[in-house]
């Protein structure tokens, strides 16, 4: 959590598990054992270590399209250090991870008092715990027939007794202090064996330690109520199942011998003192437990098959949640709900970026846009969706002399996306409106496209393009070459022996946008999708090669076989040599199905494979990169 908002998702997502609880607990108060009761906290503390929005799933739909709207509509107001207006939040731990830095704003300030809350909660638990081992480490030594009589009930029930058991003045009941070293103490006045019991069984299932870790889990969530009422209640539940085991082990009237004894512990002293475990809970919490015992009965077996059932059912449902898309905004979108589903939708793929980019100068959308353009856009374009103005970028299709709403569309590819050095895609974005069928984009019989320049680059967990320059013409005649002339191509060279080889490379890639509507009276037709996809990924690949050859530097004509090789793939064996590999210091971008872009064999190739023929002789190679149009 770095600040409050992610604190606030946190939460709020372990408030909503909380209430499940609450509410099953409820429903199966009388019908299941305290062994289940407590028990089933255990989800409620995997929930909090747990960061919500864990692999994009989420407890209450919606939730997180809430949050965004209203950290949007604060944060655009300040100057905030620890929190972005329009960055989607995230929780990376479930603890605070506090920057040193100067606020800016009030819910900076407001996150750094809550890192504070937990500090000082976690100091005050420890300094409670301190004082309470200094004090009871003057303790006096129990006399003899104490001593005797708690190593007269560990002996009965098979039982442990403490190193060190000591008699503290003021005390009302029998309590243990401290994990690593208990301290068994008593009060000065006579203890029935059954309270020792009691604690020499918190002893022996280790209470002191979940009760230390029920503290901790307090502070991460100190400014909550509900938590720290279901914290209060898991401790509660503690002594009841502590009570169970106690009951289990005796008979007839010692039973309800016990819960007299149980009445007369209304001390509320060391109830939740941190490290410690006390048959005395406070005198609120004693009619429940007397009413469990009133209820106790021996659950059969069959009993934690439907138990262990339930748990199961809320784990998944407290722990895993759901994975729900959030709804795409409307084109015209100016609400901060819509505004918050836009961000929520950022692109996360390559394609998806292009395509959502190129939907939105389509639509003249800003609210599109948002998935897709930088973050240092954003302000500028929520800006505009909120005034309801248009982009303030000129229509894509305007250099085919078609004007915004025409009526026209466009489908797109990216050329030659090619990996650079830091990690960021460039290309050539073309946008064909062949299936626009109108008559005036047409040069000479001739359909035309426009293309732009663009960079499609990574960031945080998304993906946003930027245009390198304007739209301009080309012939999609032209464009169809293999190679083409007017479109920068991927050079590799090979030299076999006297002969020198250039292969061209160029390709295509693009998203099916294609989708099939009915008619009612016509039947159906394919038409164009023309809702962003900002997680679609490439789904159509196309290449084309051209080479020539030299030979003691004059060009000679050759018939040139060509295999795209990806990096540390073998030389073709129907080539003739097996012994050629590519190195892998050549290979370009993340090759095979881990391709950040979509689909396999979608980049360009880290070599190519030649096979020529001259005057009867047959030569293979492998042609290397030699130029690179775009970095």
């Amino acid at each position: 959590m770095e600040n409050i908002w992610s604190f606030l998702l946190q939460t709020l997502t372990v408030s909503i598990a909380a209430a499940v609880l609450l509410m099953a607990k409820r429903l199966f108060l009388d019908k299941l054992s305290p062994r289940w009761q407590y028990g089933v906290w255990a989800i409620l503390a995997v929930r909090l270590l747990l960061p919500a929005g864990l692999f994009g799933r989420t407890l209450l739909p919606g939730l997180n399209v809430v949050l965004e709207a209203a950290k949007t509509g604060v944060e655009s107001r300040l100057a905030s250090v620890l929190s972005s207006p329009y960055g989607v939040t995230e929780v990376l731990a479930p603890i605070p991870l506090v920057r040193l830095v100067r606020p800016g704003s009030v819910t900076d300030v407001l996150f750094l008092l809550y890192a504070a809350g937990v500090v000082l909660t976690l100091l005050w638990f420890l300094l409670s715990y301190l004082a309470l081992r200094r004090r009871v480490g003057k303790g006096r030594t129990p006399s003899p027939r104490a001593l005797e009589q708690v190593e007269a009930v560990a002996a009965q029930y098979g039982l442990k007794v403490p190193k060190r058991v000591a008699v503290l003045p003021g005390v009302e009941s029998a309590f243990v202090c401290g994990p690593l070293s208990p301290v068994l103490v008593l009060p000065e006045r006579a203890v029935d064996g059954k309270v020792i019991l009691h604690e020499l069984l918190h002893l022996k299932y280790g209470d002191l330690w979940a009760g230390m870790a029920i503290c901790a889990l307090r502070c991460l969530h100190w400014c909550n109520p509900l938590l720290w009422y279901c914290w209060d209640m898991a401790q509660n539940d503690s002594e009841a199942l502590c009570d169970q085991r106690v009951l289990e082990r005796l008979e007839g009237e010692e039973r309800r011998a016990y819960g007299v004894i149980l009445l007369s512990m209304a001390d509320d002293r060391y109830a939740r003192a941190p490290g410690t475990t006390s048959m005395a809970n406070g005198g609120r919490n004693v009619k429940a437990r007397i009413s469990s015992i009133a209820r106790f009965k021996r659950y059969p077996q069959g009993v934690g098959l439907g138990s262990g059932c339930v748990a199961a059912v809320l784990a998944v449902a407290c722990l895993a949640g759901t994975v729900s898309a959030v709804e795409l905004p409307g084109q015209n979108a100016s609400g901060s709900l819509e505004l918050a589903r836009a961000r929520l939708n950022r692109a996360t793929t390559p394609a998806g970026a292009l395509d959502t980019y190129v939907k939105a100068l389509m639509a003249d959308s800003p609210a599109y846009l948002v998935m897709a353009a930088p973050e240092e856009a954003l302000p500028k374009l929520f800006a505009a969706a909120r005034a309801g103005e248009k982009l303030d970028a000129p229509y894509p299709l305007e250099p085919l002399g078609l004007s915004e709403g025409s009526g026209a569309q466009a489908d797109w590819a990216v050329y030659n996306l090619l990996e650079g050095s830091n990690g960021t895609y460039t290309g050539l974005l073309v946008m064909d409106a062949y299936r626009t069928w109108f008559a005036d984009i047409y040069e000479d019989g001739q359909p035309v496209a426009v293309s732009q320049p663009v960079r499609v680059f990574r960031q945080g967990e998304f993906w946003a393009v930027e245009p390198l320059g304007e739209w301009s013409t080309v012939d999609a005649c032209v464009m169809a070459g293999r190679p083409n002339s007017i479109l920068p191509a991927l050079t590799y060279t090979a030299h076999v022996e006297d002969f020198t080889i250039e292969v061209d490379y160029q390709y295509l890639l693009s998203v099916d946008n294609e989708v099939y509507a009915d008619s009612l009276f016509f039947g159906g037709s394919y038409q164009l999708d023309t809702v962003p996809r900002p997680g679609a990924l490439f789904t159509d690949y196309y290449r084309s090669v051209g080479g020539r050859a030299w030979a003691g530097g004059e060009e000679v004509s050759l018939t040139v076989w060509y295999q795209p090789l990806d990096r540390n793939e073998a030389f073709p064996k129907e080539f003739g040599s097996s012994s050629l590999n590519t190195p892998e210091a050549y290979g370009w971008g993340s090759g095979g199905g881990s391709d950040p872009r979509g689909c396999e064999r979608q980049q360009s190739p880290a070599s190519i494979a030649v096979k020529f023929q001259y005057k009867d002789q047959e030569y293979t190679g492998v042609a290397w990169p030699e130029e690179v149009p775009y970095d």
